[in-house]
């Protein structure tokens, strides 16, 4: 339900998806989506969560989750904060994220035509500021490692680039406006954002 959600969301956007489609593209009852999540925007929540984490490691957290909770639902993130120096902290960072980008770059569009439904509108917010939560726990390892960041830059400012450039927004912006392959913008990203972030 949660897959047919995601695909229905990416291609009709929020208000262009109806719970009946994504029944029918789940091949459920009309009334399953709705016990099983209760509304729209909840089910918008879930897409939105499952295209992070990953649709075979999703599960729906605790009211209210602490971010330490939610950071080891990634498979990788205990081998990140275990890397030994901050080049390494980095590139598994990197490519994992990436490809969470690159999931979740579909849904831009909806996340952004969702602000005329107040709860919907409420889950995006959450959902930043969750992105904001995690950003600024991956400059922590990032610099706490051997390495650490560019001379000069701080956390603050590592988290601020790390918000702008690493965002499905400007992702989406690259990928699908100026028509870059997922490899190319990868590459991009990469030699930009280690520019930024990271000592020689």
């Amino acid at each position: 339900m949660v897959r047919a959600a995601y695909d229905l969301f990416s291609v009709h956007g929020y208000f262009g998806t109806t719970i009946s489609a994504i029944a029918k593209e789940a091949g459920v009852a009309v009334p399953t989506i709705y016990y099983t999540f209760g509304t729209k925007a909840a089910l918008l929540g879930e897409s939105l969560g499952a295209a992070i984490v990953g649709f075979d490691r999703w599960r729906k957290p605790s009211p209210h989750p602490q971010i330490d909770e939610l950071l080891p639902w990634h498979g990788w993130w205990r081998e990140f904060e275990s890397s030994p120096t901050s080049h390494a902290a980095f590139d598994i960072f990197f490519t994992h994220g990436v490809g969470i980008l690159e999931r979740v770059a579909p849904l831009v569009a909806t996340l952004h035509g969702a602000a005329g439904d107040p709860e919907a509108a409420e889950v995006v917010m959450i959902s930043e500021q969750r992105r904001l939560e995690s950003y600024r726990e991956s400059v922590r390892v990032i610099g706490g490692r051997p390495g650490g960041l560019r001379p000069g830059l701080t956390s603050k400012k590592a988290t601020d680039i790390l918000v702008v450039l690493f965002s499905a927004d400007f992702y989406r912006s690259i990928r699908a406006g100026r028509g870059w392959s997922a490899r190319r913008t990868a590459a991009f990203l990469r030699e930009l954002l280690s520019a930024q972030l990271l000592q020689d």
